[in-house]
């Protein structure tokens, strides 16, 4: 079965995820584009490090070409930013990237971006849903050789890179930094653009690898020890990690410390107004902490909109216009005036500027938001699920939410996505399903370290009971 989440298709390779499954995929979406009236346009393919990606994009290619619909496929691995700009550059109808992001080595999966640059709004996927299955994946080796082409999709984002990060002041920063790749499609990236006399610049899980290490390639503390060694037994100015399609970021400290999205979020919004003069909005998933929406009303004459997770949601507000900075729990952040698309290689490349600029550490900075804010504690799980079952009973939740958790009183309940309960005590907890994995998420934010892992237990506890966890 094929079905679509919050961010494309993803599934099992070899069960689900299979050649004859992508040809599938990618000729209902060439019927999609050739019923809108812009194939003409031409689609833009790339691909990531794991299993047979590039042979995936290749068949995603020729059956696409096949339908007399121009294609550029990318010679190499590529982040999927710089395949979401080259759509953009190109002034292609839109773009499919083999990936499954920060998914286990087992999955893959296809993400579709539309013209503007961005990941496809639920109209478009709901729209390629449709077509599946109505006709077979054409294959025609005239139609392949007259429409098919591979390119470097590299020169386009580099110089846009470029112009919109301020190197100069990249440029005052001394010392080393360190980047994990994960072993993605973030490969060989970094170099691009960190060099110069002052900066050494150290990158680990450099080469590609499809089982990513034995771990699963998503930015978290679990997943980055060489990382968290590395940075507590040498001087190093700041550590960053990309996901497995480098679309995501995250960032440690210089003794190792992760530095939550929810703390970075704001102090991004802050320099990007200082530093730009933007005004405007800013929009972060409900899996985000509120910081952001108190550092919005110091600095005055910004909005925020809150939004379910899942950067489609982001982006789509984007499209809109005059949204500052737009960023999720999970370190998928984008930036006004470069693509309505989150990009963990422009994120990693703005918080070095923002250092810089302001010459100062990361600790420092969030040691002053939290002397501004108060403290903030942040955890999350997540637990294997039978999809039925969690939905029946989060449904019950929702309809009969306790009046305390872990001896926390509930304050009010938040339905954006999934249910989020807000504490009295100031705490907050939201559970949901994972559109991307078979997997519930509890995500609770507090005071203190205690209340936050107090209430994660109650959560699990109380999901555990009602759902049946695996």
């Amino acid at each position: 079965e094929i079905r679509f989440g919050t961010d494309g298709w993803r599934a099992l390779i070899a069960r689900d995820f299979t050649f004859t499954n992508v040809a599938i995929v990618a000729q209902a979406y060439s019927e999609y584009l050739i019923d809108r009236g812009d194939a003409d346009r031409g689609v833009v393919i790339s691909f990531d490090t794991r299993f047979m990606s590039s042979e995936f994009a290749r068949t995603a290619a020729e059956t696409i070409s096949s339908n007399r619909i121009p294609v550029s496929l990318s010679r190499t691995v590529t982040p999927t930013p710089v395949l979401s700009y080259a759509v953009k550059h190109q002034q292609a109808t839109g773009g499919v990237m083999i990936t499954a992001s920060h998914n286990p080595y087992q999955y893959s999966g296809i993400k579709f971006k539309d013209h503007y640059g961005g990941p496809a709004l639920p109209a478009l996927t709901k729209s390629v849903e449709s077509y599946l299955g109505r006709n077979k994946p054409a294959f025609n080796p005239q139609e392949i050789a007259k429409n098919l082409s591979e390119t470097d999709l590299f020169p386009a984002y580099e110089q846009a890179i470029h112009e919109y990060v301020r190197f100069d002041h990249i440029s005052r920063l001394r010392g080393k930094i360190i980047i994990d790749l994960m072993h993605g499609a973030g490969i060989g990236v970094p170099e691009r653009f960190l060099t110069g006399d002052n900066i050494e610049l150290q990158c680990l899980h450099n080469e590609p690898d499809p089982l990513f290490g034995g771990r699963s390639p998503e930015p978290i503390l679990k997943n980055l020890p060489e990382l968290v060694s590395v940075l507590q037994k040498e001087n190093i100015l700041a550590g960053f990690a990309t996901d497995g399609d480098a679309d995501r970021f995250a960032v440690l400290d210089p003794k190792g410390k992760f530095v939550e999205l929810h703390d970075l979020m704001p102090l991004l919004l802050r320099y990007l107004i200082k530093s730009r003069g933007l005004k405007g909005r800013v929009v972060r998933t409900t899996s985000m902490a509120d910081t952001v929406d108190r550092m919005a009303e110091k600095l005055g004459g910004i909005t925020v909109e809150e939004v379910p997770v899942g950067f489609k949601n982001i982006a789509e507000m984007m499209l809109m216009g005059d949204v500052i900075l737009g960023g999720e729990e999970s370190g998928g952040f984008g930036y006004y005036g470069f693509l309505p698309e989150r990009d963990g290689i422009l994120s990693v490349l703005l918080v070095l500027e923002m250092m810089a600029a302001e010459n100062r550490d990361l600790d420092s900075m969030v040691a002053e938001l939290r002397d501004s804010y108060g403290p903030f504690v942040y955890g999350r799980i997540d637990r294997h699920f039978d999809l039925a079952v969690l939905q029946k009973n989060l449904n019950g939740l929702i309809k009969n939410t306790p009046e305390k958790i872990a001896n926390y009183h509930v304050k009010s309940v938040n339905l954006i996505d999934g249910i989020k309960i807000y504490f009295r005590e100031g705490a907050w907890m939201l559970m949901r399903v994972s559109q991307t994995e078979p997997l519930a998420r509890i995500y609770v934010g507090g005071s203190e370290q205690q209340m936050v892992d107090m209430i994660l237990a109650a959560g699990e506890q109380l999901l555990t009971r009602t759902v049946g966890v695996k």
